[in-house]
Order: structure tokens, then sequence, then C-alpha cells
């Protein structure tokens, strides 16, 4: 996979099947997330059941995202829709108190009455319908309605003027988390988050569990953007949830917020995902607008290490059609990066940034195929993932929970380590084997290998940078075309380009200038045809040459 950001897509009635997981999987999914706030938990606990036994089929991890609700205000059932129309007064409440008024709209939410005020704006249908409190009545607001419209069943309220006074942390978010643990799930989403504290709290209850699963905040509250910087220090990840954010501070602004968001997860080395409404009309169509075209690329290039399908993905009629174009756009975006960060910018200051600096660099300088990055916990490819390498990782690890996690992470390919024997003496060859095979290196590539400080894999050699040429045979030998052969009548020098690295050890081991680099083909070793006769036959550049591409023969032999 050469797609360095990730895709993540929701599931729902339109994509619960395994079979049509399997193609999503193919189409270029990544993480599959559960959105909490619909569907009962046998209906979570089969999707779950199918997207593992998806992932297993295709051989493909897939992370699960569990995006827990939060104190999400609601319209309680109707028996009918309420037709609310621009001038009219409407009281708002909770159903049990609301029955002497013949216009009423009941509320899930019981503190909606306490926590609004006169003047303040109530939003309904992600801000379709929108009305002003005009006057408290004992336990009821009466609202005057400023947008007319029909409102349904469960439709959304927002209350961007008041201070909501419910924790982020519902009664029914602590059972979904319960459900979402039990399940193995790789991610948890708090939605509605305002502060730190919000993150901390769920962060202290999964501590309380024993279970370190790593938290994403989803900012989508005017408070959480004011307090953007200490929710980064508690958050693992970031999500810009830009339906509710879009309703809460208007869409005028979600531009602007949007890249702000990102630019301060970049400098931060936290992953952040863009989310909502990116295909929302492939919902109904085969196609996107220009204009969504546009804003997946946009977040592309202003830096985000994922982005996020909703309803496209989860209820609408092109579930596969929509990751497919996401995989597209995002592929073509990534042709035209974003310039990166420059080293005198970045936080150097513990062994493990300046290690990922370190393996990027020289993997772009030396033209590696691949960087491998060994690891347990993730963490070393995380590192990586934040200084944005232009060569693709493999996260190679024995750890399946990290393989699924890493499939978050920008640029990173999980590499699941199995039927291995960790006691042997040469394990990383035999791992280099599996990579070889896996990706299809030929010989005379090069690879840089990178360990983090986890304990497996380590051997003495943590926090360390290797390179490696790959010297296993090819299946095709390189044919007569790519033998450079020069005489000068007492000995023959060959060089079989095909399997050459362009290492460069002969050019540095060799005082006659046989050997050169062409300045016009990157990585081009050739033989200089008029040095041939200075030879002295002394053998130094073949056994120097760690892919055997070179031989000399005396003549007579």
């Amino acid at each position: 996979m050469m797609r360095k950001a990730k895709i993540i897509g929701t599931l729902g009635p339109s994509s619960s099947d395994v079979s049509i997981i399997k193609k999503l999987i193919h189409a270029g999914l990544n993480v599959a997330r559960v959105n909490m706030s619909h569907g009962t938990h046998e209906e979570h606990k089969q999707l779950i059941a199918n997207i593992r036994e998806a992932s297993k089929s295709v051989k493909q991890e897939v992370a699960i995202l569990a995006d827990l609700q939060g104190p999400k205000i609601r319209v309680d059932k109707l028996d009918r829709p309420l037709e609310l129309k621009k001038g009219e007064v409407w009281a708002i409440g909770t159903s049990k108190v609301g029955r002497e008024y013949e216009k009423f709209i009941p509320t899930l939410y019981e503190n909606l009455v306490d926590d609004c005020h006169v003047g303040a704006r109530i939003l309904f249908d992600d801000g379709l319908i929108a009305a002003e409190a005009i006057e408290k009545e004992g336990k009821v607001f009466k609202i005057k309605i400023l947008v007319g419209g029909d409102l349904k069943s469960n439709k959304g309220i927002n209350l961007p003027d008041c201070e909501i006074s419910a924790p982020a942390m519902t009664e029914k978010d602590k059972n979904d988390l319960f459900f979402a643990l039990k399940h193995d799930v790789d991610y948890i989403a708090l939605s509605f988050v305002r502060s730190k504290e919000d993150i901390k709290d769920l962060k202290c209850l999964l501590h309380d569990l024993k279970m370190n699963i790593p938290v994403i905040a989803k900012i989508e509250k005017p408070q959480a953007v004011e307090n953007l910087s200490e929710i980064m220090e508690a958050a693992d990840v970031i999500m810009i949830a830009r339906g509710d954010l879009g309703v809460e501070v208007g869409n005028h602004l979600v531009p602007s917020i949007q890249k702000k968001i990102i630019r301060e997860c970049n400098d931060k080395g936290i992953p952040v995902i863009t989310a909502t409404q990116m295909l929302e009309s492939m919902i109904f169509n085969p196609t996107p607008t220009r204009a969504e075209a546009s804003d997946v690329a946009n977040a592309i290039w202003d830096g985000t290490d994922v982005v996020m399908l909703s309803g496209e993905s989860a209820s609408g009629k092109y579930p596969i059609e929509s990751v497919k174009m996401m995989n597209k756009i995002v592929t073509d975006a990534e042709k035209s990066p974003a310039k990166r960060r420059n080293i005198k910018d970045i936080d150097l200051s513990n062994v493990n940034s300046a290690l990922s600096v370190a393996v990027s660099m020289v993997a772009e300088k030396i033209h590696a195929k691949r960087i491998i990055s060994m690891t347990q916990s993730g963490h070393s490819c995380l590192k990586l993932s934040r200084f944005r390498p232009s060569t693709v990782v493999l996260g190679i690890t024995n750890n399946l929970n990290t393989v699924r996690r890493i499939c978050l992470y920008w640029g990173v390919v999980p590499f699941f380590l199995t039927d291995y024997d960790e006691d042997s003496p040469i394990l990383k060859e035999e791992i280099l084997d599996m990579v070889r095979k896996s990706v299809h290196l030929k010989k005379g590539d090069k690879v840089v290998i990178s360990r983090g400080d986890g304990t497996f894999f380590a051997g003495g050699m943590a926090n360390s940078i290797q390179i490696e040429t790959i010297r296993t045979e090819p299946k095709v030998a390189g044919a007569s075309d790519t033998i450079e052969s020069f005489s000068d009548g007492k000995k023959t020098i060959k060089l079989d380009t095909h399997i050459c690295a362009s290492c460069q050890n002969c050019i540095s081991i060799c005082p006659h200038d046989i050997w050169a680099v062409r300045e016009n083909k990157i990585g081009a070793t050739y033989i200089v045809e008029a040095n041939v006769k200075d030879c002295a036959v002394d053998f130094e550049c073949v056994k120097v040459c760690p892919t055997g591409a070179i031989e000399i023969m005396p003549e007579g032999d």
C-alpha cells in the first residue's frame, strides 16, 4: 500500500455483511468505525465479529474504533413529525412535563431547561431548524421559531450559547465502553469533549480497568477549540468532527478551525482525523461533487493523518464506491505532498525523536525501498509517522493489538510476525526474507531497519539504525542487456546493472576511477571504459560489492 494517509469508514446497515466488509478492505479501508449512538449491543457484537471475520478472510487487519455517543441532546420519540413554523412559540422540556402544552417539543436531556437561558439559540437537526429561548416557565422553556421545518424523532439538539452541565461520559457511554472493551476494540472516541478533564476521566477509568487503549478526542464544541492545547496533552488522537462543530460555531468558521487544529496536531506529533460530510453526496450518488473531492484533497495537503467516511459508508447506496473514491482522491493528492518541516523546527530533545528523523533522512538519501520498524507497542512507528518519511514504513511486530492500532498511523503499513523463533540467531535475516517475499523486494534493494526501545527485537540493538541490502537471488535473473562488459586485452570487467545496488562501495575502494555514477540517472553505477586499462586486478571492488554484481576476469581465465 503506497497511500500514506489512512481511511476510516463507518459501518452500518449498508456495510455490515462480511462480504461487503471484505470489499471495503480491498477498496482501501484501514479502520472500521462502530457508532455506538445507533443500534443495540447485540447488533454491535455481530458487526464486530463480522469485521474480524472479513479481516481474517482477506488476510489484512483493520482497526476497530468504538465511537461513544457522549451527552448528545436529542428529541424524544414522536408519534408524528412536528411542523415548526417561523414565528411560532413552542415549549421544550422533558417528555413527562409537557403534557399540558399544545405545542411541545419533548427532549431526552433532563437538564436542558436548567442549562438554557433567555436569548440562547436552540438548533435542531444539525441546524436546519433554529429557535431562540425567550422565557423560562416552570420546568419548560418557551422558544420562538426562527427557521422552521419538520422535526422528527431522535433528531439532535444543539445549544451553542449554553454551558452543558452533563458530563462528557454518560451512563450510556460507560455501558457502551464496557461492551467495547469486552469485545477487544482498538480505539475509543469520546464525543463532545470540552476540556482535558473529560479525557483524563476516561483514561482514569481505563487505568482502573487495566486497559491501555488509545483515546480519540472529538473536537465539536467551541470550548474544545478554545482548550485545544490542553486536550492535545491528554488525548492520543484528535478528531475534527465537523458536523456538530459547524452547528455550534457556524459552518463559515469550520475551514479555518480545521487548518488550525491540523497544524497544531502536526506540530505536536499527534495523529489527527478529519471527519464528517467529506463525500456526503455519495450517500445517494455514485460520484462526489468537485467541491467534495477538493475538500478531501485539501485536508491531505493541510496535513491530516486520516480522513473519515460516515453516512457514505454506513447507510448510503454506494459504500464500496465511496471508499474507492476516497482512496483515489487521497492517492492523487499525495503526489503533490505538502512541504515538510525544517529539522531546526523539530524537537529532537529525546532519543526516539532524533532516531525517527535520522531513519527518515537515511532512507530518503539512499533511496531505500522500505523502512522496517521493529516494534512491540507501536510507539516507534508513531514517532516515525510524525516526521512524514517519504519512504513507506513497515511496522513489524509480534503483537496483534499493535498491528491493528498501526492501521491508523500515517505512512505505516502493519506487518504481523508469525511462525518465528524468537531465539533464532538469524532472526533478522528471517524477517528480511519475509519482508522480501511480501513486498517483492529484489536483490540489491536497500532497506533501513530501526529498533525502538521495546524488549522484543532489541537484543542489545535498542534505539539503533541499520542499512541492509537484499542479497537473495531474484526469481527473474538479469538479461544479457543488463551486463556491462569492457576489456583491454588483459582483463575483462563486468557489471550486472540488474542487481547492482549502487551502494558506491566500488567507487570508494578503487583508486583508478574505474567506477562512477551517472548524474542524470539516480543510483546508476557504470564502468568508465577509458580507465579499465588501469585496473590492478586486486579484486577489492569484488570483495566490497554486497550483491555480487561485479566480476573481473584476467586474460586466459
